[in-house]
């Protein structure tokens, strides 16, 4: 009887808290379709609620989702624009961001404020006894307002310790069936003496679907081959999830990872602490991100997370005994729908073939027996399309081809043991002219290590070593990473203290030397460094690194567009495949510059786009959060006014003027958002700024009286280019 009392008891408390669950009124009347979960990767930070689909529209009303009072108004140009805070009567606060316009009783509190402050844009807080709502009341209307890309309806909901936590887990319910989707693993080197199928860098591997029911479109996910690692290393995942009748991909909500049965990972997007913002980088792989331009979840903490998302018991990197380990992910949705993926991992190294190659015969033979020889063929360049040659295997180590015809010059072998690829080796048919020796050096951070390699234009088949000079040279041999890349692995960071050179000796007869200036420095994650370049500085903080991190400046060559006034040479800050943990200060110093700003080249879309103004003494603090492209410029269009409501001499009743309207429009340096100036008849009037729309538009609270009226607008870029215009109209 006991235990059918507390049977019973339990099912009430999660009947309780199932409807307790689904309470909250939903927050709009426009759509119940989502765009953005909680938890998803945004710019340095992770979004803190759910977007909801306007489908285009403004607005569209929102509500209380229960009953409360108005703990905080907010409106800005930037980031959520006009927000909206109702503090809920059981401690949790919703969040409305990106509104058109509050209902009448919170506008009239808004248009005092602004009058009180003189200013468009507040941040102001209310007591619990000012403006209080019922469940279901209108609070205002969907929009278009601040830091977007298009109208939605940001929403939050924050605990009572204004902490973000998911809507999705306890409050909302969606019809959602389909199951997240996985697509490819990655293996990650953590040290020097890392190696994932005989290479020390990345290694990427695509993760492949096999059906299992067609009726419930049931999916087992493997990884293909057996992966070879030796070292210490970490696991990244890219997937995403889908949701009924939804054409976007989502972020997932729990991933766990589960090597021979035994928990190595688990993160689940709950909720946060805004102050761990920061750490997003620790969470989503940067080099990745950049060289791939794919988000990776990496499924390791770094050193001193604290991220609330990860279980703090989950692994800082894994290392494997010899043998075959079971790789099992798990990955779930916000509404339990989950997919499993199972591969292989082997503790040991699978070694390259080691060839001896009769150019005369097309005869291959191998130093030891090797049934599982893959062969490919190519052109000398990177990327290019491989096809398998005709060949014929006579015994265990020899094997014979077919002449292969032009332009498909190169040989490339790899080995396989029980599904296990092994590095490539590569042989070129045709002698190389080693003058013909071409390309260029690229410096990588992985994690806490650096990648030197050089990139040649054409495959040359010549080994080469790699010397560091400075104080002392060290010599490196270089490994043939890919057909075009030759690599020196993974090198400690220290081992570039105090280095000003780097060269690349090809074995040929004579030897080709190619030489690069190296300009950089050492920063510590702990202590103020700096790194000057010519009239450049780089300034970084204590704690601006997640770990020591090489920075280097050197000369860049870029197009820069007529429409601007070069100031000084294009710079390039390397390697851009580390992130900041808190922005580095840039600073120009020359007195002789009297206007301009530091711009950052987009190679993407080929644009420059502004960082930060002048000042008047010549110089000037940019905040950066990654490497890249700069350059100081100026430009002297100033903005454009078009469009402007009401129009200029024109006639209007007294009751169809209640708006001035206008679009602002700079494409170069951008809109100064605390410039714009609008008087009506020499008073002050406010206004709100839709930068997504190059819209400004202000709401007259009181009728106009007949006759002339006088508009004056005032507008200032980023770099102080100023355009003014009257309008007069008249009021019959």
């Amino acid at each position: 009887m006991r235990h059918k009392l507390i049977i019973i008891l339990l099912l009430l408390s999660y009947l309780l808290s199932e409807n307790t669950a689904i309470n909250y009124l939903w927050p709009t009347n426009t759509s119940k379709t989502i765009t953005t979960l909680f938890g998803e990767k945004r710019s340095r930070r992770f979004h803190a609620g759910i977007d909801v689909r306007t489908y285009g529209k403004i607005g569209d009303k929102i509500f209380a989702i229960e009953s409360g009072y108005i703990s905080r108004i907010k409106i800005s140009p930037g980031g959520y624009g006009k927000a909206l805070y109702l503090k809920l009567d059981d401690g949790n606060t919703a969040l409305y961001a990106h509104l058109d316009k509050y209902n009448p009783e919170i506008e009239s509190l808004v248009n005092k404020l602004r009058i009180d402050s003189n200013s468009s844009f507040i941040n102001h807080y209310l007591k619990e006894d000012k403006l209080r709502f019922n469940k279901g009341d209108v609070l205002g209307y969907c929009g278009d307002t601040g830091s977007l890309s298009g109208p939605h309806l940001h929403f939050e909901i924050r605990d009572e310790n204004g902490q973000p936590i998911n809507p999705l887990k306890g409050y909302y319910s969606i019809e959602d069936t389909l199951r997240p989707i996985a697509e490819s693993l990655a293996i990650i080197p953590l040290d020097n003496n890392s190696f994932i199928n005989g290479l020390q860098g990345y290694s990427l591997f695509d993760i492949e679907p096999l059906l299992l029911n067609n009726n419930t479109n049931t999916y087992k996910y493997f990884i293909k081959d057996t992966i070879s690692v030796i070292g210490k290393f970490g696991i990244g995942l890219q997937a995403y999830d889908q949701i009924n009748s939804s054409p976007f991909d989502f972020g997932i909500y729990e991933i766990e990872l589960l090597i021979n049965n035994k928990n190595q990972y688990k993160i689940n997007f709950d909720k946060y602490d805004f102050e761990h913002d920061h750490l997003i980088y620790k969470e989503i792989d940067y080099y990745l991100l950049e060289k791939e331009l794919k988000s990776f979840h990496r499924l390791f903490l770094n050193e001193n997370s604290q991220l609330d998302f990860i279980d703090k018991n989950s692994n800082k990197g894994i290392t494997l005994d010899k043998g075959y380990h079971n790789l099992i992910i798990n990955v779930t949705d916000n509404f339990n729908n989950s997919i499993q993926i199972q591969g292989v991992l082997k503790g040991d190294i699978v070694l390259p073939p080691d060839i001896i190659y009769d150019n005369n015969n097309y005869i291959l033979k191998t130093t030891y027996p090797n049934n599982d020889l893959s062969l490919l063929i190519s052109t000398r360049y990177e990327n290019s399309r491989s096809l398998t040659p005709n060949y014929t295997q006579i015994d265990s180590t020899t094997y014979i081809f077919e002449k292969p015809l032009k332009p498909y010059e190169v040989l490339e072998l790899y080995n396989k043991d029980l599904g296990i690829k092994s590095r490539s080796s590569f042989i070129s048919f045709y002698d190389f002219n080693p003058y013909k020796i071409s390309g260029d050096f690229e410096i990588e951070h992985i994690n806490t290590h650096i990648k030197i390699n050089f990139i040649e234009n054409e495959f040359s088949g010549y080994n080469a070593k790699l010397i560091l000079k400075g104080k002392n040279e060290e010599v490196i041999d270089l490994n043939r990473y890919k057909k075009n890349i030759l690599t020196t692995g993974l090198i400690k960071i220290n081992r570039l203290n105090n280095i000003n050179q780097i060269s690349i000796i090809y074995e040929t007869e004579p030897e080709i030397v190619f030489n690069k200036s190296l300009y950089g420095t050492i920063f510590k994650s702990d202590i103020k460094s700096s790194l000057r370049f010519e009239e450049f500085e780089l300034v970084s903080n204590k704690g601006s690194f997640y770990y020591d991190s090489f920075i280097g400046i050197e000369s860049e060559q870029v197009k820069i567009p007529k429409n601007y006034e070069k100031i000084s040479d294009p710079i390039i800050i390397y390697p851009n495949t580390i992130p900041f943990k808190e922005n580095l200060i840039l600073k120009y110093n020359n007195n002789n510059i009297s206007n301009g700003g530091i711009y950052q080249y987009n190679e993407t879309n080929e644009t420059w786009i502004f960082k930060g103004k002048i000042n008047k003494n010549g110089s000037t603090d940019v905040k950066l959060y990654s490497g890249g492209i700069f350059c100081i410029l100026n430009e002297r269009k100033s903005p454009i006014i078009k469009n402007i409501f009401p129009n200029n001499n024109s006639y209007y009743d007294a009751n169809d003027m209640n708006k001035i309207s206008f679009n602002l429009v700079d494409l170069e340096s951008k809109i100064n958002h605390n410039s714009i100036e609008i008087t009506l008849n020499n008073q002050a009037v406010y206004y709100d700024y839709i930068p997504y729309r190059d819209y400004v538009r202000a709401n007259l609270l009181n009728e106009l009286e007949k006759g002339k009226n006088i508009i004056r607008i005032s507008a200032k870029d980023n770099l102080s280019n100023t355009s003014n215009k009257e309008i007069t109209f008249f009021i019959k």
